[in-house]
């Protein structure tokens, strides 16, 4: 799936709503902090090959045992969300003397994240620098991305019969089968820039945390859950 979310500082939930430039509403136009722009979930089920009128072990006593499972899975992905990079200046060196929401200048040619990139260096600092005194910051708004989502979740099942009105269902889940890591967003917050060379926020680009700290939901660490339920 494709999309694109955008705004001009609000996106409608009641969040407080600051421009660059007070004069220039149209300026912040850009994308939203929620856009995602690609998105795709794959789910399946698939019957195992085991047991009477399988592939393999169609007869015996482990043709009961090994037959009749199912293996499902999901795996979702989507890119990046929208970093708004911001910098702290100076009431004295803004035309208007307001200081919320600016940005820096993006230095023509240089590219925006690091070369080696990471979780404690997502950015590239030396892409970035102070605009000049009575000047807005040339950086559009949420113009960078922090890192995508990607997660698989499993199951295996099966339905024993133990008599004609009494069944067994049993389901093994497992929740981030990789428990590959997914991050939130690097800090966007670059420090006043000043001094020669420039020197940003330590904290500028860094992930420090992943989006759920819990232990349910997307983007949680692995879980493995089992299920037995009996039907009559």
């Amino acid at each position: 799936m494709w999309s694109h979310g955008l705004t001009d500082a609000s996106i409608g939930s009641g969040e407080s709503v600051a421009f660059q430039n007070q004069g220039c509403r149209a300026c912040d136009r850009s994308s939203s902090n929620i856009d995602v722009r690609h998105n795709i979930t794959v789910n399946g089920v698939y019957e195992l090959p085991f047991g009477r009128g399988k592939q393999f072990l169609t007869n015996g006593p482990a043709s009961g045992l090994l037959g009749g499972w199912e293996l499902a899975g999901i795996a979702s992905a989507r890119t990046g969300l929208p970093v708004n990079i911001t910098m702290s200046r100076k009431a004295s060196a803004l035309p208007d003397g307001n200081t919320s929401s600016q940005r820096p200048n993006l230095v023509p040619g240089v590219p925006i994240y690091a070369a080696n990139q990471s979780i404690n260096a997502w950015f590239n600092p030396a892409a970035f620098q102070a605009p000049a005194t009575g000047a807005w910051g040339n950086l559009g708004r949420y113009i960078a991305n922090g890192p995508g989502m990607f997660e698989v979740d499993s199951s295996l099942q099966k339905r024993f019969k133990v008599t004609e009105r009494l069944g067994l269902d049993f389901r093994a889940a497992a929740y981030n089968l990789f428990n590959h890591p997914i991050y939130k967003t690097p800090s966007g917050s670059i420090g006043s820039l000043s001094g020669n060379p420039p020197s940003v926020s330590g904290g500028f680009g860094r992930i420090t945390s992943i989006i759920n700290t819990g232990a349910v939901g997307t983007g949680a660490p692995r879980r493995i859950e089992f299920m037995l339920r009996a039907e009559f």
